[in-house]
């Protein structure tokens, strides 16, 4: 199977026949934004022993995971709610 690409549109040859697809969700989740950080030294050794003592291998995708994991519960606790927390007491 041949892959071509041509105006965010992906175009594939299947068995002669040609089928015309929106951008597939493996092109849309590359992860083109890069973001730094810095951390004082007491940080990193932290975070490098964390890495040793757990045996991680792959940084980046724990950080993302523990990041966004983080934002995504304090989005869930800052949601609006029907009732005011007095009210449902």
């Amino acid at each position: 199977m041949s892959k071509f690409r041509y105006a965010n549109l992906s175009l594939l040859m299947t068995k002669g026949k040609k089928k015309e697809t929106t951008q597939s969700n493996a092109d849309s989740m590359n992860r083109i934004h890069r973001l730094h950080i810095a951390l004082n030294e007491k940080e990193f050794k932290v975070l490098n022993r964390f890495f040793e003592e757990y045996n991680i291998t792959n940084k980046s995708k724990l950080i993302r995971e523990t990041l966004m994991s983080a934002i995504l519960k304090k989005f869930e606790e800052d949601a609006p709610t029907l009732f005011s927390e007095k009210e449902m007491r």
